[in-house]
C-alpha cells in the first residue's frame, strides 16, 4: 500500500479553511454572499493587511486604532462587516496608514523603532551640601533634652 502525505503548509491550510468557512456559510445562510477576507504579509519590516471590498464606496470603509487593537470595517445596505486585530509588541499602533483604491483596502502597520544605543555622560562634580533648618519649637525641645537625667534640682 502506498500512502502519500503532504508536509505542513500553513498557507495552503489557511486557504482550505477559508474555502470551507465560505462554503459552510453559504449553506447555512442560503446565499453565496461571502465575508471579506483579510490577507496579511510582511513587507519591508511592516505588516501589510489587504481586504478586497468590491463595489463598496470609500466612505463606507473604516479603519480605527484603539490602544493596541486595529479594527477594519465596512458598512453598506448589503454588507456589514468588521474585523479586529490585536497588534503585537513588535508593531507600533501610532504608525498605521491606510489606502482604499479600486475596491481594495490596504492597511500598513509599521514596526516599533529599535532603541538606538547612546552613551550616558557621567557627572564628576560632587553633589551640593544640603542645609537643614531647625524650627524654634524643635530647638527649645532639644535644649531641654540636653540636661542630664540624674541632675539634682535646687529644691531637694
Amino acid at each position: 500500500m502506498l500512502v502519500r502525505t503532504r508536509p505542513f503548509n500553513p498557507a495552503f491550510d489557511r486557504r482550505v479553511d477559508r474555502a470551507f468557512d465560505q462554503l459552510a456559510s453559504s449553506f447555512v445562510a442560503g446565499t453565496t454572499r461571502r465575508s471579506p477576507v483579510v490577507d496579511a504579509a510582511w513587507q519591508d519590516g511592516s505588516l501589510v493587511l489587504t481586504v478586497d471590498l468590491p463595489g463598496t464606496p470609500g466612505d463606507a470603509v473604516g479603519v480605527a486604532v484603539a490602544g493596541r487593537t486595529l479594527t477594519l470595517s465596512a458598512t453598506t445596505p448589503r454588507l456589514s462587516w468588521e474585523r479586529s486585530v490585536r497588534l503585537g509588541a513588535a508593531l507600533d499602533p501610532d504608525q498605521v496608514s491606510a489606502s482604499y483604491v479600486d475596491g481594495r483596502l490596504t492597511v500598513t502597520v509599521g514596526a516599533v523603532a529599535a532603541a538606538e544605543p547612546r552613551t550616558i555622560e557621567i557627572s564628576t562634580t560632587p553633589a551640593p551640601a544640603i542645609e537643614v533648618e531647625v524650627a524654634a519649637d524643635e530647638a527649645s525641645a532639644s535644649e531641654s533634652d540636653d540636661q542630664p537625667e540624674n541632675a539634682t534640682s535646687d529644691n531637694a
